[in-house]
């Protein structure tokens, strides 16, 4: 196990969110950052999402339905490509089996995608989607290459998200748009804690971090991008009706009382997107 400290400001200074079977997550005294503290090496982790899609028995279609909505939903925010710089590409980072890739090559997209997972990747690649097996911060591209990056539940499995976003703010053409959406569920934990069961809610060792708004707001200023805002967004589908009734219900009410507040308030504890640009006239060395 490797001990680690903040992933964005360095500082050691943290206390306990939450503890139990050897899973410690811990919150930065400085950025508030949340994090789990004592991890397996990165080595490791990487040979555990080998099978991260294939858990509980799930399967491309399983996760193509878990998506659907968020997938649709951002297809519309990002709307016909070659608005900006005009090279209609898209880079989504963590791409699964590709369905997304999928969707915005049928709207005129040029998209790729790149995920770890060997299996996920060959079972996009026989199905004719252009896809690489790999992680953002091994990926081969020039600066400036893609009009748009996507990371759809990703960044809290990485071992470096800073790392990850400076990539991408390299990858990204002047004026390109990141859309990020993570889990956000800490406050969650804090409701249970009691129960003993808050730990587990960060699915470890795959999640690593778990992300306020306020937090990743401040991770991608000090990366460059400009402009963030952040919303509820369209839920997933899990399976099972219970989780569906639960998710479908707090979906709603996170989206209602963002709506009704002017777009001020934020339900703790929901899945949030966030969409940056980075800056005009701002150069692949600024990242």
């Amino acid at each position: 196990m490797v001990e680690v400290s903040c992933n964005l400001c360095g500082m050691e200074d943290s206390a306990p969110v939450s503890a139990g079977n050897g899973v410690r997550f811990v919150r930065c005294g400085n950025c508030g950052l949340v994090y789990l503290k004592s991890r397996p090496a990165e080595t490791e982790l990487r040979r555990l999402y080998a099978g991260y899609h294939q858990r509980e028995g799930k399967t491309g279609d399983t996760w193509s339905a878990f998506m659907r909505d968020v997938f649709r939903e951002t297809a519309g925010l990002l709307g016909s490509p070659g608005r900006g710089t005009g090279t209609g590409r898209l880079l989504d980072v963590g791409c699964a089996f590709g369905d997304f890739v999928a969707l915005m090559r049928e709207r005129g997209w040029r998209a790729e995608g790149v995920d770890p997972s060997p299996v996920v990747t060959a079972a996009a690649a026989r199905r004719g989607i252009p896809v690489r097996t790999g992680t953002v911060e091994d990926f081969d591209a020039p600066p400036c290459s893609f009009e748009a990056v996507t990371m759809f539940y990703v960044l809290e499995h990485l071992a470096d998200p800073m790392g990850a976003l400076r990539k991408v703010f390299r990858l990204l053409s002047p004026g390109g748009t990141l859309l990020v959406r993570v889990p956000h569920t800490t406050p969650v934990v804090r409701m249970l804690g009691s129960a003993g069961i808050g730990a587990s809610l960060y699915d470890p060792p795959f999640h690593l971090y778990d992300f306020s708004p306020a937090v990743l707001r401040r991770m991608l200023e000090e990366t460059g991008f400009a402009d963030a805002r952040t919303f509820p967004g369209r839920t997933t589908r899990p399976a099972g009706l219970g989780a569906l009734s639960a998710t479908l219900f707090f979906g709603a009410l996170a989206r209602g009382c963002y709506a009704a507040s002017g777009g001020r308030f934020l339900l703790p504890g929901v899945s949030k997107t966030t969409i940056a640009v980075k800056p005009a006239g701002r150069p692949e060395a600024d990242g």
